[in-house]
């Protein structure tokens, strides 16, 4: 029996172009056996009369490659005849003329949105039992393609997958998931390091410093999400002002928290109570959009919320945590996603009866006094979107908190 491990030396998340490092691990698990001498040897020693049995296993190749795959909701998505979705599941069978061939997305649904190119790691290895093999292999993904995103219509999934077989055997094939950011422009960066990497001076050791993609990649986006410049906001209703929203800045990235401050001082219409939820909207193009069904290519899923009881209040803030699971904005040729803020108020339709509501003194020698609330208020809501956008961050971040298995076994 053969065990292949595959194993990502750094976290499960990256950034598309940064280099993505795995080891690759293949292990003859199978025993050593003993044979003993028969009872007429002239051994002395009761270790010269076992013989160990060596068994081999041979594998005829193995080879890795990184693919996307791009899975759709049919029911809302249709997509165009040469990118139709494909079922590939049969087995390989050994009599077929490609049983060793390596298709890495083998059975996996929709279709192949982007593969690197293979890389063979070995052909025709040898081990003994309880002998293994190490193997290092690396790639980078191209900049240009599509995050790691599951929605209601679209799924973009990447995988490391490991393909291997023995001679005249079926291919097996190991997949492990990973995840990937895409940060917008960084094709530009991709071309400045090349650059940078061309000047470098053979004749002299560390004549340039090397600049890593990930720093710079990191660098770019604490600046844009770094700035501050707050937005105001005027909340009204056909009435009148309800007040007044501050925002400090307008994009963040996934992981950090969302804060804003409300101000209903000078408000003309009184405001019960009011919550903000954190939506992604997932916008499909009319072009792929299912004819067939009723639908306005937009759907919300909504996220974190905060709410907060507000009769009476001043002044009063709201801290909205952005998962580290989402998926930052992106544009694709079949969906759009963006983020915004999704307020409802809930806001009193008359002043508030004085009859209903004395204010009652707790202690005569004290100030504090007590305010009793009407039974029942007529209220309305208003509701009001707020577009906000949502970067990615660190991928050590992102790693130290996932829950992805950073290695995947199989045994054939």
């Amino acid at each position: 029996m053969i065990e292949v491990k595959a194993r990502l030396l750094r976290g499960s998340v990256f950034f598309a172009g940064e280099c993505i490092e795995c080891e690759i691990i293949f292990t003859n698990t199978a025993s050593v056996e003993k044979e003993t001498c028969n009872p007429t040897c002239h051994h002395t020693l009761d270790s010269e009369c076992t013989n160990e049995k060596r068994e081999t296993d041979r594998l005829a190749w193995a080879s890795v490659q990184i693919h996307c795959q791009c899975s759709v909701n049919e029911s809302r998505v249709q997509l165009p005849p040469r990118v139709e979705r494909t079922s590939d599941k049969l087995p390989m069978k050994s009599n077929d003329a490609s049983c060793t061939s390596f298709i890495p997305s083998r059975g996996e649904e929709g279709r192949c949105l982007m593969s690197t190119k293979p890389k063979i790691l070995f052909c025709d290895l040898e081990l003994a039992p309880g002998e293994s093999k190490n193997y290092f292999y690396s790639d980078t993904v191209p900049v240009d393609g599509a995050p790691s995103y599951k929605g209601h219509a679209v799924k973009y999934s990447y995988k490391i997958t490991v393909g291997t077989s023995r001679v005249q055997g079926d291919s097996k094939l190991l997949r492990l998931p990973i995840r990937i950011l895409v940060v917008q422009g960084l094709d530009e960066i991709e071309n400045f390091l090349k650059k940078q990497e061309n000047l470098h001076n053979p004749f002299l050791e560390n004549s340039s410093p090397r600049i890593s993609f990930l720093d710079v990649a990191v660098d770019i986006l604490t600046t844009i999400t770094s700035r501050r410049n707050s937005h105001i906001y005027n909340i009204v209703s056909e009435r009148g002002s309800v007040g007044h929203f501050c925002l400090f800045k307008s994009a963040y990235r996934i992981g950090e928290e969302i804060v804003g401050s409300f101000d209903f001082s000078n408000s003309l219409i009184i405001c019960v109570k009011f919550s903000v939820v954190l939506q992604s909207e997932e916008h499909i193009p009319e072009d792929f959009r299912n004819s067939s069904k009723h639908t306005s290519g937009v759907t919300y899923s909504s996220f974190t919320s905060v709410s907060e009881h507000c009769l009476h209040t001043k002044k009063t803030h709201l801290v909205l945590p952005i998962p580290y699971s989402v998926c930052p904005e992106f544009v694709s040729d079949i969906v759009c996603l963006k983020w915004r803020l999704h307020f409802e108020f809930i806001l009193a339709s008359s002043p508030l009866p004085a009859g209903a509501s004395p204010v009652q003194l707790t202690s005569p020698h004290t100030d504090v006094a007590s305010w009793q609330g009407p039974s029942d208020v007529e209220v309305e809501t208003v509701t009001w979107d707020l577009p906000i956008k949502i970067l990615p961050t660190n991928p050590l971040h992102a790693s130290s908190i996932s829950t992805s298995r950073t290695s995947n076994t199989i045994i054939f």
